[in-house]
């Protein structure tokens, strides 16, 4: 599955494959409202599927009212209370509003920032504990937007595949084709066999 979403100076492209034979355990959330392009991926639990699409059906909930200026801990802490009693999630997203990146980890998803060549992560850190389990901690970050950065949302099935610079290799290899970015990561990440799903967000942001 890919998507394409193209907001003001950020464009937003995903793709998720799931394990061969299995539901896909994955979901992902992509915002699309002017003042606050948004990207989530999420990474249901052992045959989570149904943890995962309900905490990104609940993100877009939040994010439409909201009016897409959300305040992340208290999101993440309003999505670890919705699937209490289910199973869990972990959760990784990435937001743009007036210039200035949010990311918000919970659980073993992470982030990266490409930025002039170079590849690093961004969720270094981050609480094991995934929403669901009524004890986060979300790792959270704030930086500017540069022209041409590039933050990737990765669920573990795909960033335990790379080393930092085989990542920034790949997104090297595919800055004229970035809308096949994402379906590049995943089919590196599968060259060993699909042990687990994999969903990557790649949001690439442009100066005015």
């Amino acid at each position: 599955m890919s998507v394409v979403t193209k907001v003001a100076a950020t464009t937003i492209y995903v793709a998720s494959v799931p394990q061969p034979g299995h539901p896909n355990e994955d979901s992902f959330f992509v915002g699309r409202l002017a003042v606050a392009p948004l990207a989530a991926v999420f990474d249901g639990q052992g045959h989570a599927e149904g943890a995962a699409k309900k905490a990104a059906r609940q993100l877009e909930r939040l994010y439409t009212e909201s009016g897409g200026t959300l305040d992340w801990m208290r999101t993440a802490k309003l999505l670890d209370s919705h699937l209490l009693g289910a199973n869990k999630s972990a959760m990784v997203a990435s937001s743009l509003v007036e210039e200035v990146i949010s990311i918000c980890a919970v659980g073993d998803s992470r982030a990266y920032l490409v930025r002039d060549g170079q590849a690093n992560i961004l969720t270094e850190g981050a609480s094991k504990q995934k929403l669901g389990s009524g004890a986060i901690q979300p790792l959270l970050k704030q930086f500017g937007a540069q022209d041409r950065d590039l933050i990737l949302l990765m669920t573990d099935g795909a960033w335990t595949r790379f080393s930092l610079y085989q990542l920034a290799q790949t997104v090297m290899k595919n800055l004229l084709s970035l809308p096949e970015l994402p379906n590049s990561i995943l089919k590196q990440a599968s060259k060993g066999g699909i042990c687990d799903d994999m969903t990557v967000a790649a949001v690439v942001i442009r100066g005015r």
